[in-house]
């Protein structure tokens, strides 16, 4: 019989939280001093967003706007999946998988208690890599790929203007 699991029994208990307004250039500074990578926004308490070091990289810096004039609010997630902390690991795993989430806050009630990451998952159920990698290799699978190239057939050799890679090998329309 397989044995559930609780949040809490995983969870990281205590949540770094960052103001909804606060700047990003504070917001980093607290990433960096507690070594992690996403922050939970809350507004007068309440979870309200969250925001990552990815949301920073590719919101702010890549896009060239003030870390001093751009606020938390203004690139946080907030497609937010709460969980409460007595819900099952299994459930909340897949329905982060589902929803390409990487932290969900975990609460008692209206208490912000805690943050379940996928790391915190990893360590309590290692099958959850092995889904996650099913998952994503039927996402590559499903996508269409044109991607094509002029040269020699690894195959048979020949001159082709439309090479394709499959299954890691440059190959003609004959030979594919």
């Amino acid at each position: 019989m397989e044995q559930q699991v609780e949040l809490k029994e995983v969870m990281t208990e205590g949540v770094i939280a960052v103001d909804k307004d606060e700047n990003i250039v504070s917001a980093s500074r607290t990433l960096e001093e507690e070594n992690i990578r996403g922050l939970v926004v809350v507004d007068n308490e309440e979870a309200v967003g969250v925001v990552v070091c990815r949301d920073i990289v590719y919101q702010v810096v890549a896009e060239g706007r003030d870390p001093r004039d751009t606020t938390v609010e203004d690139i946080m997630s907030t497609d937010l999946i709460v969980a409460e902390e007595d819900e099952l690991l299994d459930d909340v795993a897949m329905a982060m998988n589902q929803n390409k989430v990487s932290r969900v806050p975990v609460v008692r009630g209206d208490m912000l208690v805690g943050i379940v990451t996928q790391s915190d998952i990893l360590r309590a159920w290692p099958g959850f890599a092995e889904i996650m990698s099913e998952d994503i290799e039927m996402e590559a699978e499903a996508s269409a790929r044109s991607i094509s190239r002029s040269g020699v057939c690894e195959e048979c050799e020949n001159y082709s203007e439309e090479l394709q890679q499959v299954n890691g090998r440059w190959l003609c329309e004959e030979c594919r």
